[in-house]
Parts: C-alpha cells; sequence; structure tokens
C-alpha cells in the first residue's frame, strides 16, 4: 500500500512540474513595445524553378536572427529563462537566466530590411538579376509576431557564351587549353558558384603544372548583361597578377626533419642529414630509418612543381601513422647551385628568407641556365605582355617538418553486450602498441582479450554461460612487402599485414573450442571512397576439446550442431573491395561491399586423398568457395530524414572434403543488426523450425550456406540527440544440400521465396556523435515455417497477451547503427 502511495504522489508531482512549466508564458520577458520573434517564411511570387527547394534552403539559412530553440517543439530553454529573475549573485536565478536558459528572440533584432537585401543578392547570384524581395511583419497575439518574405525573381538568366581573354604566352595557352573542361557550361543558368568553381579550377590545372604561386584571386570573371535575357562571361587573368604567379617552378632540394619539435626546434632541425633517393634527411635522434620515406615522397628533385604530387606526399606522412604533425614549406631558390638544407622555422613568412648562418652542402651544379632567375623581367602580366618578355622557370626548396607521436602506448577497452537471444556479457580488451618498431614506421600490436556472457531471462535463447579468451600479434608495415616493388600513386600509404592469433571459446558443461589462425593482408586505398584488402594466405586451425556428455545428448537430437566444434584445417585467401560515398551533405550515397574467401583449392590438388578425405598432419581441411554481395542506399529525403535501403546476398560452395561451409564461414541471420524480428541464429535454414526453441536445449546455432536479406528503413530526427525509425526486415538462410534432419532447409529456386521471413518494427536511437545507442522493437510479419498454411501472421497478433508478447515482441539494444 505504501508502495502504491509512493508511486502516485510521484505522478502528481511530476503532472504539477509539468503544468508548472508549460503554463509560463513564453512572452513574460519581453518588453513593453517589443515583440517574440517566432520565425520567418519565404513565399515564391511566379513560377518554381526545378532547383526551387536548393534555392529555397538557401534563402532560409541567411535568414537572421534565429528564433529560440525547442525541443521536441517547445522552447524549454525559454520557459526556464523565464522562469528566473535577473540575478545578484551564483544561486538558482543565475542558472535559470546564465546557464540553463535562454533570452527571448525579440522582434526588435530582426532587420527585415536588410535580410531583404541579402537574400535579393542571394538570387542575384544565381542569375535573377531584376530579383525583388518584400518584407512584412505578421503579428500573432499581443506579443509574438513573424515575418514574411516575398521573393518575385522575375527573369533567369542563362549563360550565352564564355571567353577566354588570353595571349599566347604559356600561361595564357594553358588556360585556353581546358575550355572543355570549363564549370561555365552555355545554356546553364547563371551562378555565381559555378564561376568560383571554374576560378578553382584553372587553379588547380595550373598548380598541376608548376604554378606554385598561382592562386584563384588572380582570375576574373566578367559579365555582360546586355543579351536580353542571357550572359556572355569572359575570363582572363588579372593584368596586376605578379610576376611569380605566372611562372611554373621545378623543384630543388627535399628535405625532411623527423624528428621536429616546436618545444626544441634549434636542435630537431640541425644535424647531419642523410642524401637519400633524391631527399635530404636530418634526423640527428636516428628515430626512422630513411626507407620510410621512399615511398611517401612524391616530390622529386629537377621534377616540375605538382599540386597532386605536394598533397599526396603530405597525406602519405601522416597516414604513415607515426606522425600528429606534419607542415611543408616552400622558398624560392636564387643560387641553383648550392644547397640550403637547414631547417629554420617552418612557421616563417612564405615570402622569407633564411637569415640565420645557413649550412650549405656543395654538390654538382644541375641547374640549367635556362631555370635561372632573371630580376630584370617586368613585375605584373600586363608589363609581361606589353613587353613580350620570356619566362623563366625558377627552382624551390622543400621542407617537410615532422613531428612524432610518441613510439608506445597502451590501450585498454571495456564494453557490455546485450543480445536479442537473453544473453548478456562484458569483454575487457588490452593493446600494447609500438608505432615505429624496429625504427621503420611498422605498427607492432600486442592484444589481449577476454570476455564473459551469460543467459537472463527467458531460456529461448538456449546454451549455456560461456566464456572466452585470446591473443594476437600483427605486425603492420607501411608498404607492399612483395619480391618486386610496387606502389600505388595514392595519396594512402598501402601496407602489409602479418598476424597471428589464439583463441578459447568455452562453453560451460559443454566443450571448449581452440582456433589457431595465421594471415598475411595487402590493405590499399586507391581513392577516398574505395578500399581494397587481399590476404592470399589465410590458415585457421580448429581444434575442440572437453567436449561433455551432455553435449553428446544435445548432437542426438540435432546432428548438425557438430559442425559447429568440427576440428579441421581452414586454408585459403580472401578479398574484400569497399565503396563508401557517405558525406554529410549528399542526397544519395551508396556502400557497396563483394568479399570473395576461397579455401583448399591449391591443397585440393597436390594432397591425395586418405580413406574418404584429404588430411593435413592427420586433419581434414576444408574445401569451398564463398561469395558475399552487400549494397546499402541513403536517401536524404528532407532535413532530419533519410531512408535507407539494405540488399546482401550470400552464397558458398562447398565441395571435396566439405559438405557444408565452416562453421565459421557460415551465413547467420536474426538479431540486432540483420532481421530483427527473429532472435539471432534461431531463423532457417529455409522452412525448418525448431521447436527448441520454446525450451532452454537450443544452442542458437541455426546457419546456412546460402543468404537473402533485405532492409529497408526510415530515420527521424526528433529532437537534440535523438532519432525515430520504422523498418521492415526480410530474408534467410538455406543449405546447399538437404539435411535430413532438418527438412526444408535445402535452396530450391521454386519454393526459396516462399520460404522468407518478415519482420518489422520501430526505434529509438540516441545519437551522441561519439558513441549511437540503438534500442529496436520488432516483431514478425511472415513467418517460413507452417507448411501449407497461411505464413502472414497479422492475425495472429495479440499485443494484449503477455505470452504472445513475450515470444513476438523482440527488443533489440545495440551500439551503432544496424548498417
Amino acid at each position: 500500500m505504501q508502495k502504491g502511495n509512493s508511486y502516485i504522489i510521484c505522478c502528481i508531482i511530476l503532472c504539477l512540474g509539468f503544468l508548472a512549466i508549460s503554463s509560463c508564458s513564453t512572452t513574460r520577458t519581453v518588453p513593453e513595445g517589443d515583440r517574440l520573434y517566432t520565425g520567418s517564411k519565404v513565399t515564391w511570387k511566379g513560377k518554381q524553378p526545378k532547383d526551387y527547394s536548393t534555392l529555397s534552403e538557401g534563402m532560409e539559412k541567411k535568414i537572421r536572427p534565429n528564433t529560440n530553440r525547442k525541443f521536441l517543439g517547445m522552447p524549454i530553454k525559454l520557459w526556464l529563462y523565464n522562469m528566473g529573475h535577473e540575478p545578484k549573485g551564483k544561486g538558482l536565478n543565475y542558472l535559470l537566466r546564465k546557464k540553463w536558459g535562454e533570452p527571448p528572440v525579440l522582434l526588435s533584432q530582426a532587420k527585415p530590411d536588410y535580410t531583404s537585401k541579402v537574400l535579393e543578392g542571394y538570387l542575384v547570384d544565381h542569375g535573377y538579376f531584376q530579383a525583388e524581395m518584400s518584407s512584412a511583419v505578421k503579428n500573432s497575439g499581443s506579443k509574438k509576431a513573424s515575418i514574411h518574405y516575398e521573393a518575385t525573381p522575375h527573369h533567369r538568366y542563362t549563360i550565352k557564351s564564355v571567353t577566354y581573354l588570353t595571349d599566347s604566352s604559356a600561361i595564357g595557352r594553358t588556360v585556353t587549353q581546358t575550355y572543355n573542361e570549363s564549370s561555365l557550361i552555355v545554356g546553364k543558368p547563371y551562378s555565381l558558384d559555378s564561376i568560383k568553381a571554374e576560378r578553382e579550377r584553372i587553379h588547380a590545372y595550373l598548380k598541376e603544372l608548376g604554378y606554385y604561386y598561382f592562386t584563384p584571386d588572380y582570375l576574373l570573371v566578367q559579365a555582360d548583361t546586355t543579351n536580353n535575357g542571357t550572359v556572355d562571361l569572359f575570363v582572363k587573368i588579372k593584368d596586376n597578377t605578379p610576376l611569380v604567379a605566372l611562372r611554373p617552378y621545378r623543384m630543388h632540394d627535399v628535405s625532411l626533419f623527423p624528428d621536429y619539435s616546436l618545444d626544441n626546434e634549434a636542435q630537431s632541425t640541425t644535424g647531419t642529414p642523410v642524401y637519400y633517393h633524391g631527399m635530404y634527411i636530418v634526423d640527428s635522434s636516428k628515430r626512422f630509418k630513411p626507407i620510410v620515406f621512399e615511398r611517401s615522397v612524391f616530390l622529386r628533385p629537377d621534377s616540375l612543381y605538382r599540386l597532386s604530387s605536394h598533397n599526396i606526399t603530405l597525406q602519405r606522412l601522416i597516414n604513415l601513422g607515426v606522425f600528429k604533425f606534419v607542415k611543408g614549406t616552400f622558398r624560392p631558390v636564387r643560387d641553383t647551385s648550392r644547397h640550403n638544407i637547414i631547417g629554420g622555422s617552418p612557421n616563417a613568412p612564405a615570402t622569407a628568407r633564411d637569415t640565420s648562418s645557413p649550412r650549405f652542402v656543395q654538390r654538382a651544379a644541375i641547374a640549367n641556365s635556362n631555370y635561372r632567375r632573371d630580376t630584370s623581367l617586368a613585375g605584373t602580366y600586363r608589363a609581361m605582355v606589353n613587353n613580350r618578355v620570356s619566362l623563366d622557370s625558377g627552382w624551390l626548396d622543400a621542407k617537410f617538418y615532422l613531428t612524432p607521436y610518441k613510439r608506445r602506448s597502451l590501450q585498454t577497452e571495456l564494453r557490455g553486450t546485450s543480445k536479442s537471444n537473453g544473453f548478456i556479457g562484458s569483454e575487457a580488451r588490452i593493446t600494447a602498441k609500438n608505432r615505429n618498431w624496429l625504427h621503420a614506421a611498422t605498427a607492432l600490436e600486442i592484444g589481449l582479450h577476454g570476455g564473459m556472457e551469460w543467459q537472463t531471462g527467458n531460456n529461448t535463447g538456449g546454451g549455456s554461460n560461456s566464456y572466452s579468451v585470446g591473443a594476437e600479434v600483427a605486425v603492420t608495415f607501411p608498404r607492399f612487402m612483395t619480391p618486386f616493388r610496387l606502389n600505388i600513386r595514392t595519396p594512402y600509404v598501402p601496407r602489409t599485414r602479418m598476424s597471428a592469433s589464439y583463441e578459447l571459446y568455452s562453453r560451460a558443461a559443454l566443450y571448449n573450442l581452440n582456433a589457431y589462425t595465421l594471415q598475411l593482408q595487402y590493405l590499399w586505398q586507391k581513392t577516398a571512397y574505395l578500399n581494397h584488402a587481399f590476404a592470399p594466405i589465410a590458415v585457421t586451425y580448429v581444434l575442440p576439446t572437453k567436449t561433455t556428455a551432455a553435449y553428446d545428448s544435445i548432437l542426438a537430437n540435432d546432428p548438425s550442431q557438430r559442425a559447429s566444434i568440427e576440428k579441421q584445417f581452414i586454408l585459403g585467401g580472401n578479398y574484400t573491395i569497399t565503396f563508401n560515398n557517405q558525406t554529410a551533405n549528399r542526397i544519395h550515397s551508396f556502400y557497396l561491399s563483394g568479399n570473395l574467401d576461397v579455401s583448399g583449392n591449391i591443397a585440393g590438388l597436390i594432397i591425395p586423398k586418405s580413406d574418404s578425405t584429404k588430411n593435413i598432419l592427420k586433419n581434414p581441411f576444408a574445401q569451398y568457395e564463398r561469395l558475399s554481395l552487400e549494397g546499402r542506399h541513403y536517401w536524404s529525403i528532407g532535413k532530419g530524414k533519410q531512408w535507407v535501403n539494405r540488399l546482401f546476398i550470400g552464397y558458398g560452395l562447398p565441395y571435396g572434403n566439405s559438405t557444408t561451409l565452416p562453421f565459421v564461414k557460415q551465413f547467420f541471420t536474426g538479431g540486432s543488426s540483420s532481421i530483427r524480428a527473429f532472435r539471432a541464429r534461431t531463423l532457417g535454414p529455409g522452412s525448418y523450425y525448431n521447436k527448441a526453441q520454446d525450451t532452454a536445449a537450443l544452442l542458437a546455432n541455426e546457419a546456412g550456406d546460402i543468404k537473402l536479406e533485405f532492409n529497408t528503413e526510415v530515420r527521424l530526427h526528433i529532437a537534440s540527440v535523438f532519432n525515430f525509425a520504422a523498418f521492415v526486415d526480410a530474408g534467410n538462410v538455406w543449405l546447399q544440400k538437404e539435411v535430413p534432419d532438418k527438412p526444408g532447409s535445402q535452396f530450391k529456386f521454386d519454393s526459396f521465396a516462399k520460404q522468407i521471413a518478415v519482420g518489422g518494427g520501430i526505434g529509438l536511437r540516441i545519437d551522441a556523435s561519439i558513441v549511437v545507442v540503438r534500442f529496436d522493437l520488432a516483431t514478425p510479419f511472415r513467418v517460413p515455417y507452417p507448411a501449407g498454411q497461411e505464413r502472414w501472421v497479422f492475425k495472429e497478433m495479440r499485443f494484449g497477451d503477455p505470452d504472445w508478447r513475450k515470444k513476438n515482441l523482440i527488443l533489440n539494444i545495440a551500439i551503432g547503427y544496424p548498417f
């Protein structure tokens, strides 16, 4: 009785608190003669263009001020502000007014006339040269107001012609030759953004040809709008462009300082230089071997300066993973017969020269007299054209200052898990890392991990408590370790990873499973979106120990479980390619991944058959081919709204020694990142239904050689860190060959569609940027197993029945999005 009264009192207090807050007037602190600004609206007079939504969104972003922030549609911060008074100290009023609350945004803070001019300018920048914008204040009640803006765009100007006003000089011819790649397209609407893009395009093109000092500001695009609604554009180099920007440059010396420290600048930039493959390395502490930089520096002496080589060099040096800061400086060379490799300060102005007593290293002069700087040349582009001055090439010295990370680090990680099959657990992981093993930017990682898992609540997930322990040693080289030299021209460092690991997985009172793995991987990234991972060698040895009589009794009822701990070798390799172009501002983005995994092909050709199988060290080895494909489409359908579709296809073909795929290579379905209406590993294969799902005898290891899965999910941003989702999942797994103990498990083209399971539900996601906590509640819509019966189960839904809810409402708690 006391507990019930406490509950009632708490409810009353919460209700009164909510009423107190909601009844607080949002206009209580609005000064007399002013109004609370509640927002603005932009309307369009006339026919809307195809890009109206983009134009409308752009105009809305330029409107100021912003209204008071809201949570779930309520201005809670404003309410808190209104509850307080002007503070006289650090008490409650101070918290309400200065910390928690937000003062009202007033109509007097808005400037409709000025904002109208800003919006009008925005339309002019997009081709509406005669655009007009009007504004009107709309009062609401006695203390609120909003502003309505109306745009009258009139005619939109399009591009009639594009002319490049250049001369016959080298830079003039170069600019003219790029006409076919222009961002200014005849017939398209005039846009200031396209003009900016054209200037950036020409600038990037010139930087690839050695014009180091050229910038987009040296380009001028003039518009003639006197052609009856069209625009003639004229692109030219500004007359006052300095001569230094009109000269292509070549590289003279490239120097690296891999032990640079701002706290000890003088010492870290001096020392005996090492000349190695065209570059000078000053590393008095001998922290890095010169070979580290051989495949990361793409700027070479006597070569033309190229922006792409500059960027690749910077990104490669950062991607080595041993430097936390990388800064490059370039200085013009006055005397190409001498070589200044003193570091100096990387923060000195770009035009400054080293004034300290420089250390010069003499070597045979490599400078061609045609590249010598002629100080008598004209100073600007116009003077050069008028005087017909011939330009020389010039030379640049490049210096890269590299600040290393600490060599060693120790990382610990503790995580908790909750599975839809009723298991909860925890895992601890510790990793020791040496970023610069053997002074070669080679990463040495030694990791230990251990975890426990136990079952709570109902026993439909089956099984027993378990624990796992493991260790891994991995070495990652920042290059391809191959018999021949291979260095892909890409900003990303190619890597070779060699690893050895051991894991023990123990299910209490059932069995122990030991797994030993050796792997050689080549990892590389060609572009920002495309990744490759190739493992020519991937060897796993699975060894079961300590199987118990209790487990043997389970095998008697479900012999297919024996495959989960079968002793065998897995000898093979795999290749994975991934494309992912997801960015924040992209409307349509895609994730595509493909994996090919093979095992036992070469061994199967070499090793003779012994009895019924082919063995290595008296143990059989797996033979199979496995292909998986995954595609996702992310569609941004509005602000804070996204529609995601995913398709997964998996196909495995066991042969020779294997009748099915090894357990660790089989496909599973169900669970928090799959078909969420079914518990993990309880669905399928095919139309097979294991009645032990309703008891504690099920080990929840249903798997297949073939998998087909489709997911669709709509995601909506609610407020703050809260997001809502509605989803539908469909799919199943099948076996290549029928198993007598699992009728309906074989994949057949004439029946697989009838065996598709479907489920759906809703979800809440708490997205705190660094971590996403996900709650998905799902229920089956269609089950694959009642043969000859109606498989859609909508009529059987009984949300008021606790037994039905316990069996059919599946709550998935997970970290991160499902896909």
